[in-house]
């Protein structure tokens, strides 16, 4: 598995399942109120504060620059258990 990690494709499939979840935890606040728990990924926030479209786009694959996208995996795959 570690040769997929900084994958272009992986990430991809990762940022669509978080915006999927995003779009679920929203339907759900819009009927029950935002839940004010600390952030898993990032503790000095509330997690439905988090601004995901910016995580996104700070966190994605870089093809000029490896070590940083295999870092952008792991935080894709912690924003997943965060959300």
């Amino acid at each position: 598995m570690a040769h997929l990690l900084g994958h272009a494709g992986c990430m991809e499939s990762l940022q669509a399942d978080l915006r999927d979840l995003q779009a679920a935890i929203a339907d759900v606040s819009s009927r029950a109120g935002a839940v004010r728990f600390p952030s898993w990924k990032f503790p000095d926030k509330v997690s439905c504060d988090l601004d995901l479209v910016a995580l996104l786009e700070r966190y994605c694959y870089t093809e000029n620059d490896p070590e940083f996208t295999q870092h952008s995996h792991v935080v894709l795959l912690e924003l997943v258990i965060d959300r």
